[in-house]
């Protein structure tokens, strides 16, 4: 039923007698709360109906409808906090008027304004980002936010302190916030919603999640996917550990106020999280290039139209007496007159994106800001460190008490076990957790440091973060569940706190699970958002082969190229321990998320093939700024080989070796693959000429075939021979050192590459 004929309907309604103490079954809310929400949903209804209107007129491009779903938003609502975390979906909007979202910002949104306060014009309309609000930025691909919100349940819940050195202080949410997740019961198939229920029904988090059921995921029914057409079957056995879960029909609000009520106060109480299978309506095909005519039965549509929450939550008011139908009618001209008004002034004057209005939202990282956080960070902790290393020594934590930038040249991972410690020291707002990461399991540790001192503990498969647990505790550093997505999506979620977290993805070959946390929300959350909310986190991981054979599948790849194909997403790869003390420390303080990868093969190594890899630890001030490579034997003029992490130190013993060939080499460490340093690139190109690009990523969208094709298309001119790469096989790397052989780039591989290219 359309806008207009709910309202004649509705006048045509008789007028109800009331009775005593009748608002006893609205929960007590007065008739002013009441009327409240009634105007909230008519108000989201009247929009809807206008973004139809504007997509019939060319000035929209797209329509996705929360008619029937208005009356639980604002249920939800009323019970809420005006700024408790909200991590929603594109049905929501009577949920976000009720919050404070203007009939302009709806408007805005719809025709993809620019001056969008959401999403600048970034997103469709209804994928909303009102953080003022507690409005979490929203995106397209549904299922996946649930991780966000059990995280940020975890976040809330989790004791470290905030102290706002880095992150925000005292935290975004409230420890007494309630997360309040909505999903469609179609996205409740995907694994991620499944761990985030298991998630907060684990660590027993504050957050409820609701399920708008209306029986179609697009043209799936609800009965192919569930049995008996329930969501919540699957999660009956987590009752045990505490898991609430209701029914509620969405249509009746004497039912909906009774049971949100209900929900909200248990997971208050702390007893356990909650969830809800609510049975709603739906007023509109799943979107505007949608036709549910098509596939739905003519008397399921009729059942849809006549319990429409607008009409059924009028009837319920006009027959109680709280209401009179004219009362009620006049609420969809006064809202009619409104949202035309407001949109005509809007579109009237749309102001449509410009280049800099995209690719300047990108990215938040600003290098002098950056510093400028280390700086006062170095300024106010940096004397701790010698007190606290001394301690640490007694402890056994290190072999002597000297700090690390007054000892010899180190290795890889001992530089950035060093750095962790000095970013834990130094500030509380870092949390680091992943697949053994920590010493001990936590029950262990809570044995005491006499237990804890006859064992040697863990600290990471390759012991890269051994006896930080020891040091700051199993609340800053813990094991996770196996679960790749489980520990960015939650990694989000204390990052939205106010944390910058570090979660650790054990090998990159691993990440493919969590690839979707990492791509769609994580790297696009500063973008979607319009700018109003940054992802700080810092996603260490292991990559590449050269592991003496044993590697192989799953444990020695280097796939970059996916990785610099995200937008939003730094990568960066340290060849040597000073670089990687000195990114690890930019990483943490650059506001964006980070891909920090470590080489395994480079972590205990001191030299490659006789070429010294170890190198001192720098100074506590010393920073390296994203996109800045280093640039070894600068002189040299007849070639320049241009690499990063573990191939770098072959490069370089094959410029020892070309010496001895009376060829000089220049040898280029992007040090960071995105940003990739393009300025020294084409000074390099420009008194080089012969160039010869090494990637341990295979050729196919590659990081080697992306610098060859911005000199061919750039610095051409300058060129006295083709640009030769020599990248990985297009192939998984086999097992055993044949294994590596064919598949991974060879040291003879490079020196005969630059031989024949210096020869050209």
């Amino acid at each position: 039923m359309a806008y207009f004929e709910i309202r004649d309907w509705i006048n045509n309604l008789k007028p109800g007698t009331g009775k005593k103490d009748l608002l006893l079954e609205y929960g007590g809310l007065d008739k002013e709360t009441l009327e409240k929400m009634y105007k909230t949903m008519v108000l989201a209804r009247r929009i809807e109906l206008e973004e139809k209107t504007l997509l019939r007129k060319g000035l929209s491009r797209f329509f996705i409808g929360c008619g029937g779903k208005e009356l639980i938003d604002v249920v939800a609502s009323n019970f809420l906090g005006p700024t408790e975390p909200f991590v929603g979906y594109y049905r929501n909007k009577a949920f976000n008027i009720s919050r404070g979202v203007t009939i302009k910002e709806q408007i805005l949104e719809a025709v993809g304004d620019v001056r969008a306060t959401a999403n600048g014009g970034m997103l469709q309309q209804a994928h909303s980002s009102y953080p003022e609000f507690g409005i979490l930025p929203q995106a397209s691909p549904t299922g996946s936010h649930a991780l966000e919100a059990a995280g940020v349940g975890e976040a809330i819940k989790c004791a470290v302190p905030i102290d706002g050195s880095l992150g925000i202080k005292g935290g975004r949410f409230p420890k007494d916030s309630l997360v309040y997740c909505t999903i469609g019961e179609g996205s409740t198939s995907s694994p991620e919603f499944h761990r985030a229920v298991f998630y907060s029904v684990y660590n027993k988090t504050p957050n409820l999640f609701s399920i708008y059921n209306c029986g179609w995921a697009i043209s799936t029914s609800v009965n192919e996917q569930f049995p008996e057409g329930n969501p919540t079957t699957p999660f009956e056995g987590f009752k045990r550990f505490g898991l609430m879960i209701e029914n509620i029909d969405g249509t009746e609000i004497k039912e909906s106020i009774r049971v949100m009520k209900k929900l909200i106060d248990y997971v208050r109480s702390g007893k356990g999280p909650a969830i809800c299978n609510i049975n709603v309506t739906r007023e509109d095909s799943h979107s505007g290039s949608d036709d549910q005519t098509h596939y739905m039965d003519p008397e399921l549509q009729r059942y849809h139209i006549e319990n429409d929450p607008l009409r059924k939550t009028a009837k319920h008011f006009i027959d109680d007496g709280i209401f009179t139908p004219e009362e009620l009618a006049a609420l969809y001209d006064e809202y009619d007159k409104e949202v035309a008004a407001v949109s005509a002034e809007v579109t009237a004057d749309i102001h449509y994106k410009k280049p800099k209005d995209v690719l300047t939202k990108v990215y938040s990282y600003n290098k002098d800001r950056a510093f400028d956080r280390w700086y006062r960070l170095v300024k106010e902790k940096g004397e701790i460190r010698q007190e606290k290393y001394r301690e640490f020594h007694k402890k056994g934590y290190f072999p002597t008490d000297e700090l690390p930038e007054n000892q010899p040249p180190m290795t890889l991972r001992t530089a950035i076990n060093y750095t962790l410690f000095d970013i834990f020291m130094m500030t509380d707002d870092v949390i680091l957790f992943g697949e053994d990461v920590a010493d001990f399991a936590r029950e262990f540790y809570e044995k005491g440091e006499e237990a804890m001192s006859k064992l040697k503990g863990k600290g990471g498969v390759f012991l890269v973060t051994k006896n930080l647990q020891r040091a700051f505790g199993p609340d800053r550093t813990y094991n996770t569940q196996l679960d790749e997505a489980g520990i960015l999506g939650r990694a989000v979620g204390h990052s939205y706190q106010g944390r910058v977290p570090s979660p650790e993805i054990q090998f990159i070959d691993y990440m493919s699970p969590g690839y979707q946390q990492l791509k769609d929300r994580i790297a696009t959350t500063y973008q979607r958002s319009n700018c109003a909310v940054r992802m700080p986190m810092v996603i260490r991981t292991s990559y590449g082969g050269y592991k003496q054979g044993a590697g192989a599948m799953w444990h020695s790849e280097a796939n970059l190229g996916t990785y610099i194909n995200i937008p939003g997403l730094h990568v960066v790869i340290p060849s040597n321990a000073a670089d990687a003390a000195g990114l690890m420390r930019t990483a943490f303080v650059c506001g964006d998320p980070v891909l920090f990868c470590e080489a395994v093969a480079l972590y205990n190594r001191r030299d490659w093939d006789g070429y010294n890899i170890m190198a001192k630890y720098p100074p506590l001030e010393k920073l390296i700024p994203f996109g800045e490579a280093e640039v070894y034997n600068k002189e040299a003029e007849d070639i320049a080989i241009i690499s990063y992490g573990i191939t770098l130190p072959m490069c370089l013993r094959v410029m020892e070796q070309l010496a001895e060939k009376n060829v000089s080499a220049r040898v280029i460490d992007l040090r960071t693959v995105k940003p990739i340093d393009w300025e020294t690139i084409k000074e390099t190109v420009e008194q080089c000429s012969r160039i010869l690009v090494v990637s341990e990523d295979r050729f196919y969208g590659g990081v080697g075939p992306t610098i060859a094709g911005y000199i061919g298309d750039q610095l051409f001119d300058y060129l006295d021979a083709p640009v030769r790469i020599i990248t990985a096989k297009d192939a998984r790397v086999a097992y055993g050192d044949d294994g590596d052989r064919i598949c991974i780039p060879q040291q003879d591989d490079i020196l005969q590459a630059a031989i024949d290219l210096a020869e050209y």
